[in-house]
């Protein structure tokens, strides 16, 4: 399956109504935490929550210069359907501008922005970053930002926590060495190519705790794989001005991860971050049987709890809705 049909299959289909605002009943607002996120993308239209710059605290996410990965990374997640269709198309953003991102990890920026997220009402956080050149030394997270997970995760969303995502990395190494993707309180999401298959790139170990379909530059099954989505207002050079065909990696398969946690809150709000969590886990769909090494309790070093099935996600949570506590 090729991620074409695998997006055909899995995802909402676009729609020629543009543009789109929010159907659920429990609206849901995703917070993309990037360099920054171009909020005046039409696929965005009647859904933006607010926006903020972490280094300024201008109420504007909006990139400065050629900037184009938030946008990328906001438009698989819940691009609303004009030409691109997101995992959540009925999604909220929150868009959070971290200039830092751009050059270094550990800023001090990164942290307030994910803090400012779980303050101004985000439900889902999606931090589809980490450390370049993965060391010990890369890798090792501030208190600053550990302790703004720890608070949106203990305070967000009412107190039932928000559910903050890390992608595993690009670099193939274990993410004991990311203690941002391997903090105890985030699901870090990995990459799987369409044959179900680790690509080399995507960051392993016993803190992964999924995988989405991505590309896979090594297979050449499945080499020139990548997903369209959306880019920032203006980028003419990618062919057709705001979007783009060549989005990939573990920051892709972060997005679809937000994206399916989105809509598990969508159908079941009542749930905390832990049980999505557990919901992810309990719906993954085991893949590689041959080479994935699951232990006992259905964990895979390379692939956490299996492949995101979405389907089986919002079955599962409307199964935990419909459960009555006494």
């Amino acid at each position: 399956m090729t991620l074409t049909n695998w997006r055909a299959e899995t995802l909402p289909r676009a729609s020629s109504l543009s543009p789109r605002t929010s159907t659920s009943p429990n609206v849901v607002t995703i917070a993309v935490v990037d360099d920054a996120v171009d909020t005046r993308h039409p696929e965005f239209a009647g859904r933006i929550a607010g926006q903020w710059n972490a280094e300024t605290g201008a109420h504007s996410s909006i990139p400065n210069g050629w900037q184009p990965h938030g946008t990328k990374v906001a438009g698989l997640a819940l691009a609303g359907g004009t030409k691109v269709t997101g995992v959540a198309p009925d999604a909220r953003l929150l868009g959070v501008r971290v200039p830092a991102l751009s050059s270094r990890l550990g800023d001090p920026t990164e942290a307030a922005a994910i803090r400012w997220a779980a303050e101004n009402g985000a439900d889902v956080i999606c931090c589809a970053w980490g450390p370049q050149q993965l060391t010990a030394e890369s890798g090792r997270i501030p208190d600053h930002t550990r302790h703004a997970i720890d608070w949106a995760v203990a305070h967000g969303r009412g107190g039932k926590g928000c559910v903050v995502l890390f992608s595993s990395g690009n670099d193939g190494r274990d993410i004991a060495l990311n203690e941002y993707a391997s903090h105890s309180s985030v699901i870090a999401v990995g990459a799987c190519n369409s044959r179900a298959k680790r690509p080399d790139y995507s960051g392993w170990g016993d803190a992964l705790w999924c995988v989405a379909p991505s590309n896979d530059p090594r297979d050449p099954a499945c080499a020139g794989e990548t997903y369209d989505t959306t880019t920032p207002v203006g980028s003419f050079l990618l062919g057709e001005t705001f979007y783009t065909a060549d989005f990939g990696f573990t920051s892709a398969a972060c997005a679809i991860a937000a994206g399916v946690c989105a809509r598990i809150l969508a159908v079941n709000p009542r749930l905390t971050w832990r049980e999505v969590r557990d919901v992810i886990a309990d719906s993954c769909r085991k893949i590689d049987n041959d080479a994935a090494v699951y232990d006992e309790s259905g964990h895979s070093p390379y692939y956490g709890y299996g492949c995101l099935e979405l389907a089986r996600a919002i079955q599962i949570a409307l199964q935990k809705a419909s459960t009555v506590v006494v």
